[in-house]
C-alpha cells in the first residue's frame, strides 16, 4: 500500500497493465529505498527539493541575465547560452526551439541546488576509491532548457546504469517510461546498447520496427517543484509541455553498483584495454563492501554538501 503521504494509489504492472508510476510526498528514506530504490521502480517525489532556492529564481531571464555567454554544444555546434534561450522563446509547438540544450553543472549552480535531498546521498560518483576517469562521458549535473514541443524521442536509458534524479525548476515535462524487462520489443541498438534503435519511438516506422507497439509504457507529467527518481536501466523518453527548465543529476550507490560496474569494464574491453578491463573488474569488485560499509556507517549525511 503507497504511504500515507501519497497522493495517488497506483499498482504495479501486471496483468491489467495499470499504471506503476506513483506520485507521493513525505516519503522516509528507508521507505524509499524499500519500495522503489531498491525493486528499480520509478517515482514522482513531490516535496524533496522544496528548500532549493532555484525555485522561483529559475527562469529563461535569470539564465540568460547570469549565464548568457556561457557555451552550450547544440545540435552538433557551439552556441551562446543567450542565443539558445532567444530561440526557444521564439518557437512554437508547431516550429520547435533546439533540444536538449544542456549546461553542465557546476560549483557556482550548487548553492541554487541545495540541500541535494537525503533520498539522493552519498552518491558514489564523488567517492576518492572510484576512478574519475570513469565518468569522461558523464556530467554528473545538467540544467536543462526547453519549450512545448522540444522533445527527445530516442528511447533510452541512462550511460552507465546509473540512477537519475530530475527535477523541474520552471514548468511541466512530460516522460513515457517503458516497464522492465521489455528489450526484446524495443530494438536495442547493439553498438551502444542504452539506446533503441528507433530514432523517434512517437512516429515509428510500423514495418520496420512492429514489436515496439506492444511495450507496456506509462506517460507522466512532472511538474514544477517535483523530482522523478528513473532507476538505472529505465528506458524512457522525453517531452517539454511548456517553457522547461530541468535539473538532473545522477546517483551510485550500492543497488546500482554491479551494473556500474560491468558497464565501466565493457567500456574499457570495446576500446581495446583488455588488460585495463581486467584490472578495473578487479578494483571495483574490491572497493564495492568498502563503500557500503562506508556508506552504513554514515548513512544520512547533513548538511548541504553535493557529495
Amino acid at each position: 500500500m503507497p504511504s500515507s503521504g501519497s497522493e495517488t494509489t497506483n499498482h504495479c504492472w501486471g496483468q491489467d497493465d495499470q499504471p506503476w508510476v506513483e506520485r507521493v510526498s513525505g516519503m522516509s528514506i528507508d521507505e524509499f529505498d524499500r519500495r522503489y530504490r531498491n525493486p528499480r521502480r520509478p517515482v514522482i517525489l513531490t516535496d524533496v527539493s522544496r528548500d532549493w532556492p532555484a525555485h522561483g529564481r529559475y527562469t529563461f531571464d535569470y539564465f540568460k541575465r547570469e549565464y548568457g555567454d556561457r557555451t552550450l554544444r547544440v545540435q552538433g555546434r557551439e552556441q551562446r547560452l543567450a542565443d539558445v534561450i532567444d530561440q526557444l522563446v521564439a518557437s512554437t509547438p508547431e516550429n520547435p526551439g533546439p533540444y536538449p540544450c544542456t549546461l553542465a553543472g557546476d560549483a557556482t549552480l550548487h548553492a541554487d541546488l541545495s540541500p541535494r535531498f537525503a533520498h539522493a546521498r552519498p552518491t558514489r560518483t564523488s567517492n576518492a576509491l572510484v576512478p574519475s576517469a570513469l565518468f569522461d562521458y558523464v556530467n554528473h549535473l545538467e540544467v536543462f532548457f526547453g519549450a512545448p514541443g522540444g522533445q527527445f524521442p530516442r528511447l533510452h536509458f541512462d550511460l552507465l546504469h546509473l540512477h537519475t534524479f530530475i527535477t523541474q525548476t520552471l514548468g511541466e515535462k512530460e516522460f513515457t517510461i517503458y516497464a522492465p524487462g521489455q528489450e526484446a520489443l524495443l530494438y536495442v541498438n547493439p553498438a551502444t546498447p542504452w539506446m533503441s534503435s528507433v530514432k523517434d519511438v512517437e512516429n515509428p516506422d510500423p514495418v520496420k520496427f512492429p514489436l515496439l507497439a506492444r511495450a507496456r509504457k506509462q506517460t507522466v507529467v512532472v511538474r514544477e517543484g517535483e523530482t522523478l527518481f528513473i532507476p538505472c536501466g529505465t528506458w524512457h523518453t522525453a517531452r517539454c509541455m511548456t517553457d522547461s527548465i530541468t535539473v538532473a543529476f545522477d546517483h551510485l550507490d550500492r543497488t546500482n553498483w554491479s551494473d556500474f560496474s560491468a558497464d565501466s569494464v565493457k567500456f574499457q574491453r570495446d576500446a581495446g584495454q583488455p588488460f585495463k578491463a581486467v584490472l578495473l573488474a578487479a578494483w571495483l569488485r574490491m572497493i564495492g563492501p568498502v563503500l557500503s560499509l562506508q556508506e552504513r556507517l554514515g548513512r544520512r549525511p547533513v548538511g548541504s554538501g553535493w557529495v
